[in-house]
């Protein structure tokens, strides 16, 4: 099931990490040490930038598939960042199936908070400006393709309709900051808060699939290269839908 992966690393030796060394440290926790899932076309993992801690570093990280792989636990010990071996001194696991995700309270708006730059590639165009139907697309995105095919949980095509049709940004505290995208240059993006609104008049249906994808938006992120720690978001705050006829 999808699951929230920390861990606290501690180096053997001081050193600031880049993108591509932090998308290798996260392929060799959710894939494994020379797995040909590295080579496939969609990750089912996401990263944030490595944060520092009093004795190293903390790395917060997202699996999003049914099955949380087993080179997950086995990365315990120590791993390797770069050149340099990191002892894993915690490891802390948060899993929420797709059904409980899903099950949670309607929302009728979300706050939330882009904590690294985040961005969208549309036809090989970066967009780096907070459109809300970008936002929640790129979540629809990653939801149904963590889900197996035909999966009742599914948001198809009629729902995201509903969605795209309802949704506003209410308002938004938003700069641009820039960050290694990992090929030799910088990528720039919106980090900060934003907050998420469905029209007055949406059904609870729509409601209830706009929680289910807010909530999934803390394990998979929003936008362009979530898999290098481009994207983190987290939901801070959110009004639910009342039940009908205030039940």
């Amino acid at each position: 099931m999808p699951a929230i992966v920390e861990m606290r690393l501690r180096p053997s030796r001081d050193l600031e990490p880049t993108t591509r060394q932090l998308h290798g440290l996260a392929c060799a926790v959710f894939e494994g040490a020379g797995s040909l899932d590295h080579l496939g076309p969609d990750k089912q993992f996401t990263v944030w930038p490595l944060k520092h801690a009093h004795d190293g570093w903390l790395l917060r990280a997202a699996w999003l598939h049914s099955e949380l792989p087993h080179s997950v636990l086995a990365a315990c010990g120590q791993i390797r960042l770069g050149p340099m071996t990191c002892a894993v001194t915690d490891l802390a696991l948060r899993p929420a199936s797709h059904a409980d995700i899903a099950s949670g309270s309607p929302f009728r708006e979300a706050r939330l908070t882009f904590h690294s730059p985040t961005y969208f590639s549309q036809n090989g165009v970066h967009v780096v400006v907070p459109d809300p139907r970008l936002i929640v697309g790129s979540w629809r995105r990653r939801w149904n393709a963590s889900l197996p095919e035909e999966d009742v949980l599914v948001i198809g095509d009629d729902q995201w309709l509903e969605i795209h049709q309802a949704l506003r940004l209410a308002n938004f505290h938003l700069r641009t900051q820039a960050q290694d995208a990992g090929h030799g240059h910088d990528q720039g993006g919106f980090t900060g808060t934003a907050t998420l609104r469905l029209d007055k008049n949406a059904p609870t249906t729509v409601c209830r699939d706009f929680g289910a994808l807010a909530r999934f938006a803390e394990f998979c992120g929003t936008g362009a290269q979530t898999t290098h720690g481009f994207g983190a978001t987290s939901v801070t705050a959110a009004y639910v839908q009342p039940p009908p006829d205030g039940n």
